[in-house]
């Protein structure tokens, strides 16, 4: 693409933008609700207004990354990536930049999300990003970058710390592939799978596993490991 360069540069000034917006909106209920309790709880004795005011600051505090949390859902809806299958684009592409983006958003919510999973919040925001999360699952990290490329299943338990990751770069092409979690599957803590994973149903994969791209696991096998191998057939369970 000719002139990138400038554009990215651009993008760069754009994106700090973001972060101002990420982290400064939601910042007006917060404010708004610790005024609202120091005048509601006034006291004139030093021990109470400063117990007060520990209470105004920490529930602000909640107020503000649950308001981070619903103002990025809202962005993270209107300006996600569209994809739900094998795409290559150009890494010097708009539909870069506009990941790039997203991704931003994403990182500037990460210490706000961190603190609400597994919750029905953390799903809701995943799905506003563009994630298939069906009932009962259980997401246990904020670690999920490129939802609109995931697909999660029934009862299905993410472990906290595993990254998931459904975009990688290569040979000057960044490349998008679905990831698909089945129904029952048990993900352990910091593990970490890659673009094009598909885990069948009532799989285990054990913590610190490293799953490569592309890698189809099937149904009720255990795998482990640094790249993940069957460490145990679906029979033997």
């Amino acid at each position: 693409m000719k002139l990138f360069s400038l554009v990215q540069s651009l993008g760069s000034l754009a994106v700090i933008g973001a972060m101002v917006l990420v982290w400064g909106v939601p910042a007006a209920p917060a404010v708004m609700h610790f005024n609202w309790f120091i005048e509601a709880f006034d006291s004139p004795h030093a021990w109470l207004d400063a117990l007060y005011t520990g209470l105004a600051l920490s529930s602000a505090a909640v107020v503000y990354m649950v308001s981070m949390l619903a103002f990025s859902c809202f962005l993270q809806f209107l300006l996600h990536l569209r994809i739900k299958e094998h795409t290559i684009v150009p890494l010097q592409s708009f539909t870069t930049i506009r990941w790039a983006f997203c991704g931003q958003i994403a990182r500037c919510t990460r210490p706000a999300l961190q603190h609400f999973v597994p919750s029905f919040l953390a799903n809701a925001y995943y799905r506003a990003s563009g994630a298939t999360i069906s009932i009962g699952a259980q997401i246990n990290t904020a670690q999920i970058n490129d939802p609109c490329l995931l697909t999660i299943g029934e009862n299905v338990v993410i472990g906290g710390g595993a990254v998931i990751n459904g975009h990688l770069v290569e040979r000057g092409e960044l490349i998008f592939s679905p990831i698909t979690i089945g129904d029952g599957v048990l993900i352990g803590t910091g593990v970490m799978i890659q673009p094009g994973v598909q885990i069948g149903a009532g799989a285990v994969i054990a913590s610190q596993a490293v799953v490569p791209k592309y890698k189809v696991i099937p149904e009720g096998e255990v795998w482990g490991g640094i790249p993940a191998r069957k460490i145990k057939d679906s029979s033997a369970r």
